[in-house]
């Protein structure tokens, strides 16, 4: 499966809320922090129509929490991802929020559906029948 990596989201500077960034086209896998980001855990705000957004938690009422440290690449394969549409990311908790001193641009990659080839090999079944 193909990795789309998308420019974004940013937190700005004095600031713990990123913009939104639209991934509902495939499952995030991965998660780069920029080398500027004020270390802190990050944490997650959904939507589905990249209008409203709500904090994300688990089936049991924890916030979705992500160690994160400048630099660095994160492996993401929690079931969650699977529901993400768009997504904004906070540095710090709810509760405990950390603005950022300086802008911080993240990446992150989302593996698609190889749509084409399923489709080939879809054709390439039925004519073998």
């Amino acid at each position: 499966m193909p990795l789309v990596i998308i420019d974004g989201p940013t937190i700005a500077a004095g600031e713990s809320l990123s913009d939104g960034v639209d991934c509902s086209a495939g499952e995030i896998v991965r998660i780069t922090v920029p080398q500027e980001y004020t270390a802190a855990n990050l944490t997650l705000q959904v939507s589905s129509d990249g209008n409203f957004y709500n904090d994300l938690f688990t089936s049991r009422g924890e916030e979705v929490t992500i160690a994160a440290k400048p630099s660095t690449g994160i492996i993401v394969a929690e079931p969650w991802v699977r529901s993400i549409a768009f997504i904004k990311f906070r540095s710090g908790t709810r509760d405990y929020p950390v603005d950022q001193n300086v802008d911080c641009n993240f990446a992150i990659a989302i593996e698609t559906a190889d749509a084409p080839a399923a489709a080939s090999a879809s054709r390439q079944r039925d004519t073998e029948r």
